[in-house]
């Protein structure tokens, strides 16, 4: 068999390709391609250790063999031969490449991009291993911040957010001595990806912080945006508390400024800012209202920031709280910032707090405000309207225009031009020579007037002002100046004769408020030809469409005409404006006549019946059509509107109206959320409604009220089942004296905050009153309820609560119920209740 398989053996086969290698001097080592690898590591390390070693001297680093001696090495387990290597065979290694390519960084990082795996090897940095055989290790290429770069981008683009970590500790720990670039694009690369990532890592953050600080106290400068980013981003991230301290760390190393303050300020006030809701819970209150939490938090992180900085920052902080829609936190930053002696520059940055304050805060608020504006800038004039007073300068810069032109010439009075029209002896053409000989530059009303009434129509008229001009003479620009070349033109012959025979004078036709009270006394008087002509002029006053349609609803309204004026609001929605303040409140003081407090409002005399609910409901609908285009209503008027509705027993209305003004003013304090990859201070600011309008309308004693007119309905044992109130989620069917509950619920979930211990006391009021041990109430309907009730107890206790959807008193009804039905009873509820105590027998 031995010879047969030795034939076998020594035909072409891989045991003659083994008898060959075997035969030659190849090292084992080289029998794989990746060997190559380790042989260039094993070279560049020997080479750097021998570049390092000081007590050898250079001719001997020449000399010296770059492979150790082998009796060094641990024995091998099989023969090894060292050969000569080919080169003419054998590829370049990449320390001979690195050599080649380390004068010229530019084409070491280009070949870098072609190679991936080269790439995938230098940038695995994140370690003390091997080192040496890196190229951040070698010193020519430590700074070379283009390499570092690619070594980044390359890292971010495979391993994310754990790229950026190796290639930092790679930095830090393994080159040591790198000091990153402050600015250029290269710098911002670098520090925006370290400080993005430490957002989301605290630790990273606190080293990425800890080496700027350290780079700033020696070089004494940092990053520009090291401030905005860090502390900016945590407090976009919700982290206050972490921003605030790092606040503090850059602010006492003199890394931060009071500018760079102001760049932050959008992060603070964003609602992003904020912790997460469940940290802002209150344990005490099983249904805790967040939004004064919030409020507080924003405010203190406001402060915080603020605190211990020299700055003038009145006005931005002021203008975000209000473009945010944070009204309350700009009137408390307000007061802070006085008392730090941080106050407004000019008028016009406290000028839009106090346009918030007018609209939508208290009255002595604004009286507050207004009297530190007198103060601080004594021009200040509350009385005149800040939206006029652009367009009063205007015109007064005009007049001083027209009063000033012409300075050479002589300034007669308008009565001598009148005159010299009047004379019949004198045609046109000789008065028109005398003016100009006279130097007159400028004519009057009163001269307008004699000349137009000495023409015989609108063509001689024309004419006769052409003349005028030629001749260098123009005409003062006022109402009657205006409408007579236009009455003229448009051949309105009756109407120009009524202008001219007038009995009213040129400067009567400036008073606006004048000609609207002459023109309502002709539409009632039907005196057309007087209405026609001061609708001509107040047409003068107001060249849109929207100003007359405003007088003309006011005309409508003081006349009675409800269907006529609707139908003008219905014109101005079409066309997108609004109506004016002045029209809003001329509007309720003739539908909505003055009441003592505490009682029911009576009817305008002149309104048919029934007056009462349909003025209301009309008042209601109009506004309901106003206020999206833009027109302001104060938050007190709808208050005293859901007041009358409610005192009237108007439910449903006052349910209509409830849930419109919640949906509406609530609409803008949807936050919008900040989209993916933008910060606060890149977005637009959007100008919201702000909650304060909700917070005045729906106060706690509001809601208080909406609970006691929920109780406002008889209820006899013979009608107990007739008016069933229905849930508008579970469909049971409940007393009708939870009607106030289900309403307020419903407010809740269209987005308004409620007032739990509000809202508890006035239903234990109403329970008292109806199954208390004493009938305290001096109120003979609450009594007249009592003594008709039909229900028992535990089934209005029972009602409350599946109307509420939960326990509204923690399930005291069980517990407690006697105590609960009867509290302890003030001073002021004894005193209130003299005279009108039942016997305990009488009352049950």
């Amino acid at each position: 068999m031995r010879p047969a398989l030795t034939r076998l053996l020594k035909r072409p086969s891989a045991l003659s390709i083994i008898d060959s290698l075997a035969a030659s001097s190849i090292g084992i080592e080289q029998l794989e391609s990746r060997h190559a690898r380790l042989r260039c590591q094993s070279q560049c390390a020997n080479r750097s250790s021998i570049v390092d070693d000081n007590d050898s001297s250079a001719s001997h680093q020449k000399t010296k063999p770059l492979w150790p001696s082998r009796s060094k090495k641990k024995p091998l387990s099989f023969s090894v031969y060292d050969i000569e290597p080919n080169p003419r065979s054998e590829e370049p290694s990449s320390c001979d490449n690195d050599s080649t390519l380390g004068g010229a960084s530019e084409s070491l990082v280009k070949s870098l991009r072609l190679k991936p795996e080269r790439l995938e090897f230098e940038s695995d940095i994140g370690h003390t291993n091997d080192l040496g055989t890196r190229l951040v290790d070698l010193p020519e290429h430590r700074n070379n911040f283009e390499l570092w770069e690619e070594l980044l981008r390359f890292r971010q683009r495979h391993y994310g957010d754990q790229g950026t970590q190796v290639i930092w500790e790679g930095l830090t720990n393994r080159a040591g001595g790198v000091e990153l670039p402050l600015t250029g694009n290269r710098a911002d690369f670098f520090w925006q990806s370290f400080v993005d990532l430490g957002l989301t890592r605290e630790i990273f953050l606190k080293d990425v912080l800890d080496y700027a600080i350290t780079l700033g106290g020696s070089g004494g400068c940092c990053w520009p945006r090291l401030y905005e980013r860090a502390v900016g981003g945590l407090l976009d991230r919700g982290m206050s508390k972490q921003a605030i301290e790092w606040h503090r760390k850059l602010q006492d190393s003199h890394l931060a400024n009071p500018s760079d303050l102001i760049r932050i300020i959008p992060y603070a006030i964003s609602p992003s800012s904020l912790p997460p809701a469940n940290d802002l819970l209150l344990f005490a209150n099983p249904r805790p209202r967040l939004k004064s939490k919030t409020q507080y938090m924003r405010v203190k992180t406001l402060k915080a920031l603020c605190r211990g900085i020299d700055h003038r920052i009145y006005g931005p902080v002021i203008l975000n709280c209000l473009e945010q829609g944070y009204g309350e936190d700009a009137l408390a930053m307000h007061a802070w910032l006085t008392t730090r002696s941080d106050h407004p520059r000019s008028l016009q940055e406290i000028q839009p707090l106090l346009e918030f304050t007018r609209k939508y805060g208290l009255r002595q608020e604004y009286d507050n405000l207004r009297d530190y504006a007198q103060m601080r800038f004594p021009s200040f004039s509350p009385e005149q309207d800040p939206s006029q007073e652009p367009a009063n300068e205007t015109n007064k810069k005009d007049q001083g225009n027209i009063k000033s032109s012409r300075p050479g010439k002589r300034q007669y009075k308008d009565d001598i031009a009148a005159r010299l029209f009047a004379t019949r002896a004198l045609n046109s053409d000789m008065v028109i020579g005398g003016l100009r000989m006279l130097g007159v530059s400028q004519i009057g009303p009163r001269t307008l007037r004699e000349m137009a009434v000495r023409a015989h129509d609108g063509h001689e008229i024309l004419e006769t002002l052409k003349l005028l001009r030629q001749s260098g003479i123009t005409t003062v620009d006022s109402v009657f100046a205006r409408l007579v070349p236009k009455l003229a033109a448009q051949n309105r012959e009756f109407l120009l004769s009524d202008l001219l025979q007038s009995d009213q004078h040129p400067d009567v036709l400036e008073d606006v408020k004048l000609q609207e009270s002459l023109l309502v006394s002709y539409y009632m008087a039907r005196d057309w030809r007087q209405y026609n002509m001061s609708l001509a002029i107040l047409g003068e006053h107001f060249s849109d469409s929207p100003g007359l349609l405003d007088i003309h609803f006011r005309k409508h309204m003081a006349t009675g005409e409800l269907s006529a004026a609707s139908k003008v609001v219905d014109e101005l929605t079409l066309l997108g404006k609004t109506l004016s303040e002045d029209s809003v409140d001329f509007m309720a003081e003739k539908l909505l006549p003055r009441r003592r407090k505490h009682h029911t409002p009576q009817v305008g005399e002149w309104l048919p019946a029934p007056a009462a609910r349909d003025a209301l409901m009309f008042v209601f609908k109009v506004l309901q059509r106003v206020v999206p285009t833009g027109c302001y209503v104060s938050p007190d008027f709808w208050e005293e509107l859901l007041k009358r509705l409610g005192m009237g027993n108007h439910w449903d209305e006052l349910r209509e109206c409830s849930l419109w003004l919640v949906r509406q003013y609530n609409h803008g304090l949807e936050e919008s959320g900040n989209l993916r990859g933008m910060s606060p201070a890149q977005q637009r600011p959007v100008v919201r409604s702000d909650s304060r309008v909700l917070d005045l309308i729906f106060a706690k004693k509001m809601q208080q009220a909406i609970i006691s007119w929920g109780f406002k309905f008889r209820v006899t044992r013979d009608t107990e089942n007739k008016y069933p109130c229905e849930h508008p989620v579970t469909g049971d069917k409940l007393i009708p004296w939870t009607r106030g509950l289900i309403l307020l619920r419903e407010l809740e979930e269209a987005g308004l905050t409620l007032q739990l211990s509000a809202i508890q006391h006035a239903t234990r009021v109403r329970l008292t009153i109806l199954f208390g041990l004493y009938c305290h109430s001096a109120v003979r309907f609450n009594r007249m309820l009592r003594r008709v009730n039909p229900y028992s107890q535990d089934r209005v206790l029972k009602d409350i609560n599946l109307a509420w959807g939960e326990s509204l008193f923690q399930r005291r009804e069980h517990s407690q119920p006697e105590k609960l039905l009867n509290p302890t009873r003030t001073y002021f509820s004894r005193r209130n209740s003299r005279g009108v105590m039942l016997s305990r027998r009488r009352a049950r």
